[in-house]
């Protein structure tokens, strides 16, 4: 009788604590996020691929764009929760939209090049007046362009730039539609392929990194706060698995940018996979914003405050180190 009364007695405590115990967070509906099919993403397929974001309860719908515009463009449409792009569309989107927040970045980059036809006398960047150059709208690919113009004392008017999303900047200069054009991987590398000696490549960004930042807006967070924190701890342990695993997921990212693998190991050098918010990346902003206004790419006059701009808890919870904007 006594040994029944001890076993009942354990039984009960042990219904009694499994009421009692936290359940494991899990978001409470699925999070849409965009993203390009660049280098850039690589965290989040990483992520995805390894279960890292079921591992911490957070439910992910991945949809994938050709450019991160694309993915902003849905995001200020409501039709994704959150969009990975450069700073630079950021910028642009945060002049028009005050309610854009950034919880991280994700990746610096430095993958944008030139590809010019010789078969049509370009040599040299002189070459290309008189030429059309092809460029996608609103992306960092046009603020380079522009810097690019400026650094070699090119009017921008001596040229004629022709706006194409990055598939049809590939068919382009494929058909002979343009001469040159500005873009970024994989669609570099697929120009190179389908033309061969026809073109050469220059790199576009002078010495300037640029970043791929998270963006989302301040009601999701003001909602979500708890899966932001899980979210980037996921996106945490996709830069650890890079670290630790470069050859597994080197074959996750080849076969997400659809580069085979020479061409994968002549570009990974120019991408940093990290989690972080830092002061170079405030400054660039600033400086992207002034350009963007000085330009006539926007109706806003002032530049913002991009203090205001940053969410900081999350990243400062998950990984305090990454953060070096003074706040």
């Amino acid at each position: 009788m006594k040994t029944k009364s001890l076993i009942l007695m354990a039984f009960t405590v042990a219904a009694l604590l499994l009421l009692v115990a936290p359940a494991k967070w899990v978001s409470a509906e699925p999070i849409r996020l965009g993203l390009p099919r660049q280098m850039g993403s690589s965290l989040v397929w990483v992520a995805d691929n390894q279960g890292f974001f079921k591992k911490r309860g957070v439910d992910i719908v991945v949809k994938e764009y050709e450019a991160g515009v694309m993915a902003v463009n849905d995001l200020g449409a409501d039709k994704i929760d959150m969009a990975v792009s450069a700073e630079f569309v950021f910028v642009l989107q945060s002049l028009k939209n005050p309610d854009l927040r950034m919880p991280a970045t994700i990746c610096m980059a430095f993958d944008h090049e030139f590809v010019v036809r010789k078969d049509r006398g370009i040599s040299q960047p002189q070459d290309l007046r008189g030429k059309r150059v092809a460029v996608t709208r609103g992306s960092s690919g046009e603020f380079f362009l522009y810097n690019y113009l400026i650094f070699n004392r090119i009017p921008s008017a001596s040229i004629r730039i022709v706006y194409y999303t990055p598939s049809e900047i590939v068919k382009a200069m494929a058909d002979g539609t343009v001469d040159a054009a500005l873009s970024w991987q994989p669609y570099v590398t697929e120009m190179e392929k389908q033309m061969g000696a026809k073109v050469a490549r220059w790199p576009a960004q002078n010495s300037q990194d640029y970043y791929f930042p998270i963006s989302t807006k301040k009601f999701f967070l003001e909602k979500h706060s708890k899966t932001m924190e899980h979210l980037l701890a996921a996106l945490q342990e996709a830069e650890q698995f890079i670290v630790k695993h470069p050859k597994q997921a080197q074959t996750i990212l080849r076969e997400k940018v659809r580069l085979d693998p020479g061409a994968f190991s002549a570009v990974q050098s120019s991408y940093n996979f990290q989690l972080q918010l830092t002061q170079d990346l405030l400054v660039l902003m600033e400086q992207e914003a002034k350009w963007a206004i000085r330009n006539n790419l926007v109706e806003k006059r002032e530049v913002p405050n991009y203090l205001n701009f940053f969410y900081f808890q999350a990243l400062d919870k998950v990984k305090p180190e990454g953060v070096t904007i003074v706040h």
